[in-house]
């Protein structure tokens, strides 16, 4: 049963804080109950209490989201430990996970990947396109590209565990 989910990124100031905020809020619209789910996030190279990007938070608040107050986290040992699932946005920081925190190995996926596990198509082989790209740095069009891209994939995610959860 997943009721911990970990999203990880590189600061978690933009995609993993994205991730979590449209999670949650797809739990609270759809799972009677969803307090029981504990959603976090972290960064593999987060400075400690950094604030979201202002674009971030914008593209957040127009989805009816405020992730104006998180604060970054490092991505720790007991965060991992704690997890169900990690669920990273690209290839590094799985690999990172891997290195690090071996033992979570099994449970640790690219987001876009995790996503297409129940679906009867295949997945693309260029692992690149298996990630949601880093718009740190970038206007807030493509911030909002980015969360398209992720609601596609936490909408699919969501199905999978609500439905992995009520067996």
């Amino acid at each position: 049963m997943i009721r911990s989910i970990l999203f990880v990124c590189t600061g978690n100031t933009c995609r993993s804080i994205m991730a979590q905020g449209m999670f949650e809020k797809m739990l609270k619209e759809n799972v009677e109950n969803s307090y029981r789910y504990n959603i976090q996030s972290a960064g593999i190279s987060a400075i400690l209490g950094m604030s979201p990007t202002s674009e971030a938070t914008l593209v957040m608040l127009e989805q009816g989201i405020d992730i104006s107050q998180h604060q970054a986290q490092p991505l720790r040992k007991e965060l991992v430990k704690k997890a169900d699932l990690i669920l990273v946005m690209a290839n590094e920081h799985k690999e990172y996970i891997q290195k690090e925190f071996p033992f979570v190995q099994n449970k640790t996926f690219l987001l876009k990947k995790y996503a297409l596990k129940n679906e009867f198509r295949s997945i693309p082989n260029n692992e690149r396109d298996n990630e949601i790209i880093d718009p740190i740095g970038k206007q807030v069009e493509f911030y909002r590209i980015v969360a398209k891209e992720l609601k596609v994939s936490l909408e699919k995610i969501a199905d999978i565990i609500i439905e992995e959860n009520s067996k």
